[in-house]
């Protein structure tokens, strides 16, 4: 991430990777009621963020740089992305139950880590996987690439997504959602600056043309790293715009359909946010637990996993 891309969250990487909240913007811009109440619960409701791992004891934080951060489907696992061995690979941490502790975190094998970065995880139903690297094969510079756990074969060779997606500038963050016959969200900084792009899957199977989700972004500032619920209704992500506390802060937009635009995004406020860094914010399936990586001091690393709960 640049700035308020992932270098934001682990610097190493040169192309990517590169209690109370704000009250909600009141609704005398003209929007309705209900399109105010929906900004004031994208705001208001989630608790004090704390780190995943508390004093390092489960290694999931460690003095290397950890960020990414994802839950499984199920929400039994842990997805991120760490330099902890010299370059940006991906891992994962289990745990027995939804609210257990989780366990020591284990690099995922070949062929989904390569000797190039890759990061960026987002696992999806089915044990598939989405994630960003920067090998070669794709379309130039860190690009969104796909595979699944086979039960006999393990991990399939992955592959990456057309350059209808991707693009020869960066790719970041694939979040799928299944509502509305599948559309697929990132970011891209093929226009010059960090930007939220959607596509939807065509009636044969591909992804159509990308294109960028204009009243989530901000001309002049980066729009990075986009979450979305799985009904297409809420969505996450972090912005150096205007209004933040400091650095990359985490938003957030919702609307009332998938058929309908994003209201006005809102920052959320110093439960999640700090003067530093805050990115790549991830919902869990449920929509209970907001995971993020920031590189506020006094934790483990230059980078750690927070989570904060919904009230």
């Amino acid at each position: 991430m640049r700035g308020s891309r992932l270098s934001t969250m682990l610097p190493a990487l040169t192309v990517a990777l590169a209690a109370a909240c704000d009250p909600p913007t009141t609704p005398d811009d003209g929007r309705s009621f209900v399109g105010a109440t929906l900004s004031m619960h994208a705001v208001t409701t989630w608790g004090p963020a704390s780190s995943v791992d508390l004093g390092g004891v489960n290694h999931l934080n460690t003095p290397a740089l950890e960020g990414c951060p994802i839950e499984s489907p199920n929400g039994r696992t842990l997805f991120f992305a760490s330099n902890r061995d010299g370059q940006i690979d991906i891992w994962t941490s289990t745990r027995e139950s939804g609210n257990g502790a989780w366990g020591e975190p284990e690099r995922l094998p070949a062929p989904v880590n390569s000797e190039f970065n890759d990061f960026c995880p987002t696992p999806l139903p089915g044990d598939g996987l989405l994630f960003v690297s920067t090998r070669p094969g794709g379309c130039g510079g860190a690009d969104i690439y796909q595979t699944k756990l086979h039960p006999t074969l393990g991990w399939l060779d992955p592959e990456p997504l057309g350059c209808e997606v991707n693009s020869a500038g960066n790719e970041f963050s694939p979040s799928h959602v299944p509502a509305a016959g599948e559309m697929l969200f990132f970011s891209s900084d093929r226009g010059g600056q960090d930007d939220i792009y959607v596509t939807v899957r065509g009636p044969d199977g591909g992804w159509g043309s990308p294109a960028p989700v204009a009243e989530l972004n901000f001309p002049d500032f980066n729009s990075a790293r986009p979450n979305v619920s799985q009904d297409g209704r809420t969505i996450v992500f972090d912005s150096n715009r205007p209004g933040g506390l400091g650095g990359a802060d985490v938003w957030s937009a919702m609307r009332a359909s998938v058929h309908e635009p994003w209201l006005e995004p809102a920052r959320l406020g110093p439960n999640v946010n700090t003067e530093f860094n805050e990115t790549r914010a991830s919902l869990s399936r449920d929509g209970k637990r907001l995971y993020f990586g920031s590189n506020r001091p006094g934790y483990q690393g230059d980078s750690d996993i927070f989570v904060a709960i919904r009230y």
